[in-house]
């Protein structure tokens, strides 16, 4: 047959043909693509038609205005949520709990997660009194993306929304205050010996000495980091090389290449860096948190010692546990454990005749790859399976027309592509840029769970387009999870095969997320439209 117009593709969406004709446009849909648009487009705009429609018409919903109906228990949903309820306090007392307790031996003692993930005085001594303004923040981001997806059903409600969230912004924000002595624009900042500093103290140079004393904090930003003298708080520190061969009663936390201790921490200490030196005169009154190339640890540590490093040698007294996953362990005869050890690596920890441990090395050979031949991994691949269903069907109820064309806009494959490489790339730089400013950082909080989200439904997007590549195009909701559910069946199989998956998996991201880009584009276009022609 011919191409069908839109009159004969209305009628068979509103099931007015005859059996006969309705066969034939159903046939020639799943041979024609264009047709196969056109049917898909319309389907698409009779959805939002009803939806505006019953918003119009329809002021109270007739479900609310209906005498309730007296039935039997809804054992469906009672069933669901007692599995949802036993799965989160599963979730929380086998992984949240246990990890927030060792985070607080670590040093992390706020009592409230989010805090301790983000704003725990041990990274930034101001940010636990903003606490309550940015979780107010974030909530009221949260809330500006479900007013968006909701705003055909909620009109009127919208603009007091909006109105209301910005006011709650607004009272959020925290007033300007000083609360510590800020030295910027010297190349080289020197507090002498004898000098106090009573408060925090933040310096931003090409080099810093602290030979005198700081009540407060130390924040530093530059190429060598001194500490010489005595800090009464933390000591945070940003740079190439971070000494500390004086006195520091708090908390060290370095990001740096080089972390030199040979005086005294009186809390925890973590670094992220290239290398870790903790000299024999070196002491931490805490736990080590370290994550580096190569550490040498002779000195003492009165906590536990968690590592994730290239290679460490503990040849010192540990007070605690030690848990470490390295390339190699060595363990000098100096070296005191009064807790368990725990090592994975690639080989056997070596282990001087004069060390004293607790009790003997819990070793655990590291494996490159997953475990292809144990049922658990298949196991656990067929629960992603399920989860990315799932998650399609959850976006397929919300938002179909939507769902719709980011599938249909996966068949444009290099302007996709290209989309996606570049936001990608472009959007975690640019979120972390937002967070530097006080003001951003729940804005660029938000736009990176929003870019995390996007990343998982790439596979969602490309899977209903390649089902519907196999299957063929077909009308109505059940046809659209069975190409979902075979799409994200073929790439789930496609990533199990080694060094292909890899590769299967990025090009998925990137088409996938390419496909939500071009489609939202389109969404915003008309609304630039008319701002521009106005300019």
């Amino acid at each position: 047959m011919n191409h069908f117009d839109e009159m004969t593709v209305l009628l068979f969406l509103e099931g007015q043909l005859d059996a006969e004709h309705a066969r034939e446009v159903k046939h020639h849909a799943a041979s024609c693509s264009s047709c196969r648009a056109l049917l898909s487009a319309l389907e698409g705009e009779g959805v939002w038609l009803r939806e505006s429609l019953a918003a119009e018409d329809e002021s109270v919903p007739a479900r609310l205005v209906a005498a309730p109906q007296r039935g039997g228990a809804p054992w469906g949903w009672l069933t669901a949520l007692g599995l949802g309820a036993g799965g989160a306090y599963t979730l929380w007392t086998g992984f949240i709990e246990p990890w927030q307790a060792q985070a607080e031996q670590a040093g992390f003692t706020q009592g409230n997660l989010l805090t301790m993930l983000f704003f725990s005085g041990s990274f930034w001594k101001g940010w636990d009194a903003m606490r309550s303004s940015m979780e107010i923040m974030a909530m009221a981001a949260l809330g500006l993306v479900v007013m968006w997806l909701v705003r055909r059903r909620f009109r009127r409600a919208t603009t007091f929304a909006v109105v209301m969230a910005a006011g709650l912004c607004a009272v959020a924000l925290p007033p300007p205050a000083a609360a510590a002595d800020t030295e910027h624009g010297n190349p080289n900042y020197t507090l002498a010996a004898g000098q106090v500093v009573k408060r925090d103290l933040i310096v931003a140079a090409d080099r810093t000495i602290i030979d005198g004393d700081v009540d407060g904090d130390l924040i530093a930003w530059s190429r060598n980091i001194t500490v010489n003298g005595h800090v009464k708080g933390d000591v945070l520190g940003w740079g190439q090389l971070v000494t500390v061969n004086g006195t520091v009663d708090g908390n060290v936390r370095a990001f740096c290449q080089t972390l030199s201790i040979t005086g005294t921490v009186g809390k925890n200490a973590m670094a992220w860096s290239g290398d870790v030196n903790l000299n024999h005169k070196g002491k931490i009154g805490g736990s080590a948190t370290i994550g580096a190339g190569d550490g040498e640890l002779n000195g003492s540590i009165g906590g536990d010692v968690l590592a994730f490093i290239g290679g460490l040698e503990i040849d010192g007294p540990v007070g605690g546990n030690v848990r470490v996953q390295a390339g190699t362990l060595s363990i000098g005869s100096d070296a005191v454990i009064s807790g368990t050890t725990k090592y994975k690596g690639r080989k056997a920890a070596e282990v001087a005749v004069g060390a004293k441990l607790a009790s003997p090395i819990e070793f655990t050979e590291h494996k490159h790859g997953p475990d292809r031949a144990s049922p658990r991994y298949y196991w656990h691949q067929a629960l992603h399976w399920g989860a990315s269903f799932v998650f399609g069907l959850v976006l397929l109820l919300i938002a179909p027309p939507f769902f719709y064309d980011v599938a249909n806009a996966c068949k444009k494959v290099g302007p996709t592509s290209g989309l996606g490489v570049l936001f990608l790339l472009a959007t975690p730089v640019a979120a972390i840029l937002v967070c530097i400013t006080i003001v951003g950082i729940p804005v660029g909080i938000a736009a990176l769970l929003l870019y995390v989200i996007a990343l998982y439904s790439a596979q969602v997007f490309v899977g209903s387009w390649l089902g519907e590549r196999i299957l063929g195009a077909a009308v109505g909701f059940g046809p659209a999870l069975g190409r979902l559910a075979l799409g994200l069946a073929i790439i789930r199989l496609l990533r199990l095969i080694p060094f292909l998956g890899a590769l299967v998996a990025a090009i998925v991201l990137v088409w996938g997320l390419g496909a939500l880009v071009l489609t939202l584009y389109r969404y915003m276009r008309p609304q630039f439209a008319p701002a521009a022609a106005a300019a």
